[in-house]
């Protein structure tokens, strides 16, 4: 089930990454251009929210059965663990990001639902999206096989 998991983990993250430009695109494209807020805009929206749901899901059970998750709740080995940098990473780094990430396009589609005009609903989002889109480049392991199993 971990090898799985983890491929699948691995296979989102591109549905993400394409999700999230897609979104941070149609954000800043209607923003400059003061265009209408419409159904593609809040399709892209869901597609990238849903999508770093899913991750989130996946990535938290992972954490829990992987070897990892199984080393870090052993008594003790935590001050092991943080001082290997890739470990460290992966037990600290990439889930705190990885939260925010989620976090800030999960605000920017909620604020953007919300807003009264189309121009404040493109600028929620855009700051949502490019935010979490910055904050995912960070935190995603690209020395990692970027297609597991090719």
């Amino acid at each position: 089930m971990y090898i799985f998991l983890k491929a699948l983990h691995s296979i989102v993250r591109w549905i993400v990454v394409l999700g999230g430009v897609y979104a941070i695109i149609l954000a800043l494209r209607g923003l400059f251009t003061k265009a209408h807020w419409g159904i593609n805009e809040k399709r892209a929206g869901l597609i990238f929210t849903n999508a770093l749901n899913i991750q989130f899901v996946i990535g938290l059970i992972l954490y829990f059965i992987s070897p990892l998750g199984a080393r870090l709740f052993s008594a003790g080995d935590m001050a092991a663990v943080m001082g290997n940098k890739i470990q460290r990473f992966f037990a600290v780094e990439h889930l705190t990001i990885m939260i925010l990430a989620l976090v800030a396009a999960q605000l920017g589609y909620s604020l953007a639902k919300r807003a009264k005009t189309d121009q404040a609903k493109f600028v929620r989002a855009s700051v949502g999206y490019v935010l979490a889109g910055l904050l995912l480049a960070y935190g995603i392991p690209w020395w990692r096989p970027l297609f597991p199993g090719l």
